[in-house]
């Protein structure tokens, strides 16, 4: 729509501008152009880095924050007083991640019932008793992955609210007007028209596609073409299901909600 909008307004410029153009008279707006879409395509290029960055980071935290519970879960065989207590409220806190947690990213908030897990398991790993140096070296391990998963979830927390702020957004649509705008002024009603309808539909096309891959990846955890998905959650949940160590009764329903 934005590049059929501006062809219109191209053509409807083309029809009552003078031969030549209404800047076919200035030497320098060649120049003049040439310079705002520059500085227009170096901004969007940078902008477009920084998203793209953002966006791996929360693939990569959500990755992590698999694998540090998934070896949660194996740890937690360390400590035979507390193994199904932790192993259960390690698949939990899994179960809360993948069916809470992740929608409540979508409008870029976290979830309460991963919170209540995360504060089960630091309590129950306070109460577990350590017995010799194995058991402490398992406990220094446990302690270690924890923070990772902790880390990771709040990197993939951060990553799900908007990385370009609103007034980013707006120099960014106010330039992209304006160079659309300036391309305009070049139509020439001895040129043309098919030609000059072809070059402002590349252009036009091109910015408002750099501008939608920005919206696009801004949000990476909301439905918007490039949705990062709890896959690596579930792979490792699926793997802890299949433990036949797993406790019989957990303390929460298939939805990860305490029971």
């Amino acid at each position: 729509m934005p590049t059929i909008g501006a062809v219109l307004a191209m053509l409807l410029v083309r029809h009552n501008a003078p031969d030549g153009g209404y800047l076919g008279t200035m030497e320098s707006a060649d120049g003049v152009f040439s310079a705002a879409g520059a500085g227009l395509a170096v901004l969007l290029a940078f902008v477009i880095f920084a998203v793209f960055d953002s966006y791996s980071n929360a693939r990569s935290a959500a990755g992590e924050e698999a694998v540090a519970s998934q070896q949660m879960y194996s740890t937690a065989g360390f400590f035979p007083d507390q193994t199904s207590t932790l192993r259960g409220e390690t698949v939990c806190y899994s179960r809360a991640v993948i069916h809470d947690e992740w929608p409540a990213m979508s409008d870029g908030h976290e979830s309460p019932v991963v919170q209540t897990w995360v504060d089960r398991l630091d309590t129950s790993i306070q109460q577990t008793k350590i017995a010799g140096n194995g058991q402490g070296a398992a406990l220094e391990h446990w302690l270690s992955l924890s923070q990772d998963r902790q880390e990771a979830r709040r990197t993939r927390l951060g990553e799900a609210r908007p990385f370009v702020p609103g007034f980013v957004w707006f120099v960014l649509v106010l330039i992209t007007i304006i160079v659309v705008a300036f391309q305009c002024l070049f139509a020439d009603p001895t040129a043309t028209a098919f030609g000059q309808a072809v070059a402002m539909s590349a252009m036009t096309a091109t910015l408002f596609s750099a501008l939608t891959l920005i919206w696009v990846l801004d949000r990476p955890f909301e439905n918007r073409g490039a949705e990062l998905h709890p896959t690596r959650m579930q792979a490792s949940l699926s793997v802890m299901s299949r433990d036949a160590r797993l406790p019989a009764m957990l303390p929460c329903d298939a939805l990860g909600n305490p029971s």
